[in-house]
């Protein structure tokens, strides 16, 4: 392969890979972890935002969310403690397919990491999906941890 192709080759996947990080999980789940989520629920987007980390405590075991285009997924109820001392209800959502049946019982410590969502209407104030290993461009990796399990165990490119 003459070298100018091998540089285009990387010049092309260099950018793809970006963002493909794996970020650590907290020690510790402190209002602080939430402060991203919190810049973005004060102005919310119509869109969803990559790379934004929750943590807090399971309001209830989950559910299950069955059918759908992108298969089954399971709904994880956390109250989330902001910065500023407020608390609200968010969503973590769980792909079945890409990330395996993660559940969670009431009052079960979670961190995940993922996409950030905006419902206009339901009990949550925002969710979190796309807590796998990135699919997309600009994503890092995410995952979510359920008192103290974290899936995926790990992401390899």
């Amino acid at each position: 392969m003459p070298l100018r192709w091998l540089i285009v080759l990387v010049a092309i996947a260099a950018p793809a890979a970006q963002g493909q990080k794996t970020v650590p999980v907290p020690q510790s789940c402190t209002p602080q972890v939430n402060q991203k989520l919190s810049e973005l629920l004060s102005a919310p987007p119509s869109h969803s935002v990559d790379n934004v980390m929750v943590c807090g405590i399971t309001a209830s075991s989950s559910r299950t969310q069955s059918g759908g285009p992108h298969g089954s997924h399971q709904i994880l109820p956390l109250r989330v403690t902001f910065p500023d001392g407020n608390t609200r209800l968010v969503e973590v959502v769980t792909n079945d397919d890409l990330d395996g049946v993660v559940t969670a019982p009431a009052n079960a410590q979670v961190y995940a990491y993922g996409q950030a969502f905006f419902p206009s209407r339901g009990h949550f104030a925002a969710g979190i999906h796309d807590v796998h290993c990135s699919t997309h461009r600009g994503a890092d990796n995410g995952w979510v941890v359920v008192n103290g399990q974290q899936h995926p165990a790990s992401c390899q490119h």
